[in-house]
C-alpha cells in the first residue's frame, strides 16, 4: 500500500516512523510543495532532505522493507492509496476556533484539486483541525469520495485513561466509545467495557456521570496532542491496510433526514475506508445531545 504524506514536515517524519516499525505500508512519499517554505523537506547536497536522513537510515537498521521517498510535485500522488493531510506548523497551537479554520482551509484549498486530479480513488485522512469541518469541506468540493475526519483521538484516548485510573484496571483491558463534533465529545459509558465487563458493573451512576464530564470538558479545553494525533492515524491507516474491519469513532458522513454533515461516530473501517456506520442505542438525553451535535454541527459546516 501506498501512503503520501502532505503537510508539516515534523509531523510527517514521526508519522512515517510510526508506519515503518508498523509495516502497513509498502511505500511512503513526503510530498512537499515547491511553492511553500514552511512545510518544505529542503533536499540537501545528496539529494535527501536532512530531516529523513535519519529515518531512511533507522529504517533500514530495524529492517522493515517501506519504501521512503520525497517529492516537490503533487504528480507523485500517482497511484496512492491513503492521503493524509497533516496540520501546518504550529497549527495545533491556535488559540480560537477561527484561526485554525482560516488556516487548515487556506492548506486544503491547495491540495484538494490536485488530489482529485492525481488520486481522486484515495482514501484521505484528514489530521488537520477542525477535522470534521475540513472534511466536510473538502466532501462538498469533490462532491464526495473516500474521507475520513481525525478529531476524536484525544477524546477517546481521555476516555479510556480515566476509566483505566478510576477502576484501576490496565488499559489494555478498557474499550470506550464517545460521539460528537470538532467542539464536543460525549462519551457513552453503555458501550465502554473492561474486558467485556460493562462499565456500569464497576462504578456507580453519579461515578458514570463525573467521569463523562471530566472527558467532555478535558476533550474542550485540550487540542489534540502530536502523538495522540499519531496513534490515530496510525490506527486508522493499519485498519485500511489490513482490511481490519475494525470499529472506531471517526469524523464520518452522515445524512440525519436531509441534512448531511461530519460527526465522529463509530464506523467499520477496511480497505475502502468508511465501509459501514455502527448504529447506536441512545437513550433519552443521549438522542438530544445527538439532535443537538447534528444541527450545530450543519450550520458550521454549511458551505
Amino acid at each position: 500500500m501506498k501512503v503520501s504524506l502532505l503537510g508539516n514536515s515534523q509531523f510527517a517524519v514521526s508519522t512515517a516512523w510510526g508506519l515503518c516499525l508498523s509495516e502497513t505500508a509498502s511505500e511512503i512519499v513526503f510530498v512537499s510543495e515547491a511553492t511553500s517554505t514552511k512545510n518544505r523537506f529542503i533536499p540537501s547536497k545528496e539529494g535527501t532532505p536532512e530531516s529523513l536522513r535519519d529515518l531512511v537510515e533507522s529504517n533500514a537498521l530495524s529492517a522493515s522493507d517501506t519504501t521512503l521517498s520525497f517529492s516537490d510535485s503533487f504528480e507523485s500522488l500517482a497511484g496512492t492509496d491513503v492521503i493524509i493531510l497533516l496540520p501546518s506548523t504550529g497549527q495545533t497551537g491556535f488559540r480560537s476556533t477561527q484561526a485554525s479554520k482560516t488556516t487548515g482551509l487556506a492548506i486544503v484549498k491547495r491540495y484538494v484539486s490536485e488530489i482529485q486530479q492525481h488520486a481522486s480513488d484515495a482514501t484521505v485522512l484528514v489530521a488537520i483541525s477542525p477535522a470534521n469541518f475540513i472534511a466536510a469541506w473538502m466532501h462538498q468540493a469533490r462532491s464526495g469520495g473516500k474521507i475520513i475526519g481525525l478529531g476524536n483521538g484525544a477524546a477517546t484516548a481521555h476516555l479510556t485513561a480515566e476509566i483505566a485510573k478510576r477502576t484501576e484496571v490496565s488499559v489494555k483491558d478498557v474499550s470506550a466509545l464517545t460521539i460528537g463534533s470538532d467542539a464536543e465529545a460525549y462519551p457513552l459509558p453503555q458501550y465502554c467495557r473492561v474486558n467485556g465487563i460493562p462499565l456500569a458493573q464497576l462504578i456507580g451512576d453519579a461515578d458514570a456521570e463525573s467521569l463523562c464530564e471530566t472527558v467532555s470538558q478535558r476533550y474542550t479545553n485540550n487540542p489534540q496532542s502530536q502523538y495522540t494525533l499519531i496513534s490515530h492515524i496510525l490506527q486508522v491507516v493499519s485498519a485500511i491496510a489490513l482490511d481490519r474491519k475494525r470499529v472506531m469513532s471517526v469524523g464520518t458522513h452522515i445524512s440525519a433526514g436531509e441534512t448531511s454533515v461530519y460527526l465522529n461516530v463509530p464506523a467499520q473501517i477496511g480497505s475502502n475506508g468508511v465501509e459501514a456506520i455502527v448504529p447506536l442505542e441512545l437513550d433519552n438525553d443521549q438522542r438530544e445531545q445527538f439532535k443537538k451535535l447534528v444541527t450545530q454541527s450543519a450550520e458550521d459546516q454549511a458551505p
